[in-house]
């Protein structure tokens, strides 16, 4: 008996994104009824893009019991086209949120909540050996229950071991750990808690630092040479500039291990729910 087709099975409705790759659809599954999201990719395209498919549904199959992870469902061969089915968040990324919030930033109790959760899904992925590698706003998905989750592996690292280097120039500039924008980089997971610092940032100022300039390479340049960001009195909480300040060290090796313990200024949150109003 013939298997049904992706066509068969799903049923796009809105886009709801367009990247270098493809395009992001809000779907339904047939069968079930139920909401998903459609990850439609070309592969006629160069060979080191197919690559970074290939490894991006390799890692969301070996983490599809991570917590704070998009949920992946499978993927099916469309001709020259592959359907990567996800979880679909219905309140959109985090930088769609700070878009449609006053002055483009986000309020601290909202901070505090994705960045535990955020916190939950690293903490996973770091002692599966993987480092996600690209860790921002526009990457942090919010689904309708409030829930938070990472997503876009497409340019994540399995590491041979947890306690290995990696080599490769990968991310997005603004977010680049200074280790990682180095003319040779060698980096390993705590390059994700810069990036994660640099979120913090982001939610607060409205902006990673360094947005005001076009050149990607003049932002690396910035990156390895000026101080670490910080924020100042009147961006938060005292513990929120220092969770920050503890993200953002110029060595790698001063960074401890961060948990969602840790956040001092956090320490709200075990009280409430996250909200599901953002």
């Amino acid at each position: 008996m013939a298997q049904p087709s992706v066509h068969q099975l799903f049923r796009r409705l809105e886009t709801v994104g367009k990247g270098a790759y493809g395009s992001v659809h809000k779907g339904i599954h047939v069968p079930t009824g139920n909401i998903v999201a459609l990850k439609i990719i070309n592969l006629d395209t160069a060979d080191d893009d197919v690559e970074a498919i290939q490894r991006e549904v390799a890692l969301l199959t070996q983490l599809r019991d991570a917590p704070n992870v998009t949920k992946y469902y499978g993927c099916y061969l469309d001709g020259p086209r592959v359907w990567i089915v996800m979880e679909f968040a219905q309140g959109g990324s985090v930088r769609t949120v700070m878009q449609t919030s006053k002055d483009g930033i986000l309020e601290e109790r909202f901070v505090v909540v994705i960045v535990r959760e955020v916190l939950a899904g690293l903490s996973y992925l770091h002692k599966s050996a993987i480092i996600h590698r690209d860790i921002k706003a526009a990457n942090i998905l919010i689904s309708a229950a409030g829930k938070v989750m990472l997503c876009d592996f497409g340019v994540s690292a399995l590491s041979a071991s947890t306690t290995s280097k990696r080599n490769t120039l990968m991310g997005t500039p603004n977010w680049m750990a200074p280790e990682v924008a180095q003319p040779t980089p060698v980096y390993d997971s705590k390059a994700d808690i810069w990036s994660l610092g640099i979120m913090v940032y982001e939610m607060v100022k409205g902006a990673p630092p360094h947005s005001d300039l076009r050149d990607a390479i003049k932002v690396m340049q910035m990156i390895t040479r000026v101080k670490p960001p910080r924020l100042v009195e009147g961006d938060g909480s005292k513990d929120m500039r220092d969770f920050v300040s503890n993200c953002l060290r110029e060595a790698p090796n001063d960074v401890g291990e961060l948990r969602s313990e840790d956040l001092r200024f956090a320490k709200i949150i075990d009280s409430v729910s996250p909200p599901t109003n953002f």
